[in-house]
């Protein structure tokens, strides 16, 4: 009785987590730019003309036409900026993954020589130092 309690007390733990801010980040991101997508310039641009009279502005009006192009103007910032910021995520995802393969050359290094660990291969999870011509990974040694 006690065994299926804490078993469903697991399951339930594992509901009830949250995404992290990224994660969340990353959907809301996506979601936009599929939305995006489903739209064609023509629409877009109606919609900020439609946009722009609700605004109260005349169409064929200087007005009119500093609100076309701030809106416009909005849209190529946001833009930008989910540019640089998926830019920045995939800069620290390839500076996470250089950090764990040199973590992975050190330790295969270290273990050199040591009969426990099997000599690392194509099939490691690692890689292959280019420059010294070795295999490397987390759970094997060099020659």
């Amino acid at each position: 009785m006690r065994d299926t309690a804490s078993r469903a007390g697991q399951s339930e733990g594992r509901l009830n987590r949250t995404l992290p801010t990224v994660a969340k980040l990353g959907l809301a991101a996506a979601c936009a730019l599929g939305l995006a997508a489903c739209i064609t310039p023509q629409e877009r641009h109606a919609m900020d003309q439609n946009q722009c009279y609700a605004f109260g502005f005349e169409p064929d009006t200087d007005g009119f036409a500093e609100c076309m192009m701030g809106l416009h103007q909005q849209r190529a910032v946001a833009q930008a900026n989910s540019n640089l910021y998926w830019q920045a995520q995939l800069a620290e995802q390839n500076r996470r993954r250089e950090a764990r393969q040199d973590l992975y050359k050190i330790a295969s290094l270290q273990r050199s020589g040591d009969p426990r660990f099997p000599i690392c291969g194509a099939s490691s999870d690692g890689g292959m130092d280019r420059r010294t011509m070795t295999w490397y990974g987390p759970n094997c040694r060099a020659r």
